[in-house]
């Protein structure tokens, strides 16, 4: 008798109680709804515990745990990890949301594809506190074909570009999850998209060129807060590429090319800072007295907005974040669809199939 396959949702919670109503009952009224929902609460000192009662109360599927203190983002994850019984995990938060059919795509295409490690598609990026749309991720498309794309592919793509997988959209494999070591909560904002980087290239993943999920963006959100903390920055700096290198199962050219990437991501957030938090941009973004001098030419020369893109695009050429070619070509392909309604609009236009 083949097992039918089960999903867990990991949902870890600190002070979001006017957000989790609407996270969580995005999960229950999901087309092929998960068969349980463990709730994390760690340690809020706002109304979380009562909501989260309330909910629990009235659906079966929810079950919760309290944290006696505050554990922080990945070791909630990992206790909740620990009770969840799915052959697949879906890696919640309270802040984000999963839209319509989401759980039905992505357990199909897995099922149909037992060679990939874990499903990802695209998500609405969003203001938190509007919800008002800011872009469509990930900005350059892994393949623009929902398909799975094998290990070796995978490796071909980290050259080129490294954030297609969005850990708010990703269905993984539990087995997959723990034979990749699961989240190391030294990595902090870092665990699950490294873990999910480390499935991808040992065992390929299924993409869907699909928008699936909410990513509500908050100024003070976990990821962001440690891109703007400039130790916090300098700290990940260190600490990832060597943590990386000592993995055999990444590639021994891509410590170097992640911290490229981590020192743009950081520059490109303090960019958005008013004003703009040049310090950290030289601390991270500068690599060389060439990097600073040019640096110091720009915010001495041009006024805030042009500085803003003369530093960009400066920074873009000497980091080479991700490859120009998969922007244009995402861009020119999404302009194409959107003849047929707009992106945000169209979450499942396209289903998983098999090879």
């Amino acid at each position: 008798m083949v097992q039918a396959p089960t999903l867990s949702v990991v949902l870890p919670n600190y002070n979001h109680a006017h957000l989790l109503p609407r996270a969580i009952e995005a999960l229950l009224a999901q087309e092929r709804p998960p068969d349980e929902i463990i709730v994390v609460d760690d340690g809020s000192t706002d109304d979380s515990r009562t909501v989260i009662a309330q909910m629990a109360a009235r659906a079966p599927a929810i079950s919760v745990l309290l944290n006696e203190k505050n554990l922080g983002v990945v070791r909630t994850q990992n206790r909740a990890l620990e009770a969840a019984s799915g052959r697949y995990i879906y890696l919640a938060a309270a802040d984000d949301w999963v839209l319509p059919g989401h759980f039905k795509l992505a357990l199909e295409a897995l099922e149909a594809n037992p060679a990939c490690g874990l499903f990802c598609g695209e998500s609405m990026l969003v203001d938190g506190k509007s919800d008002r749309l800011i872009a469509i991720r990930p900005p350059a498309r892994p393949t623009h074909q929902a398909r799975c794309v094998s290990a070796a592919e995978t490796i071909d793509l980290l050259r080129r570009i490294d954030n297609w997988i969005l850990t708010n959209t990703c269905v993984f494999r539990r087995d997959c999850m723990i034979e990749a070591g699961g989240l190391d909560a030294r990595l902090g904002p870092f665990a699950d998209g490294i873990m999910a980087r480390k499935i991808a290239l040992t065992h390929g993943f299924f993409f869907a060129p699909a928008v699936v999920a909410s990513w509500a963006v908050f100024t003070d959100g976990f990821s962001r807060r440690a891109a703007l903390n400039l130790d916090q920055a300098k700290y990940f700096l260190d600490f990832i590429p060597a943590r990386l290198s000592e993995d055999p199962a990444f590639p021994k050219w891509y410590p170097s090319v992640f911290a490229a990437r981590w020192r743009f991501a950081t520059s490109r957030l303090a960019l958005e800072t008013e004003p703009i938090d040049n310090h950290h941009i030289a601390s991270m973004g500068a690599r060389s007295s060439l990097d600073r001098i040019a640096l110091k030419v720009i915010w001495t020369l041009l006024g805030p907005r042009p500085a803003r893109l003369a530093t960009l695009a400066w920074l873009s050429m000497r980091l080479r974040p991700t490859s120009l070619i998969e922007l244009a070509r995402t861009a020119l392909v999404r302009r194409m669809e959107r003849r047929n309604g707009p992106a945000e609009g169209r979450f499942l236009e396209r289903r998983a199939e098999g090879p």
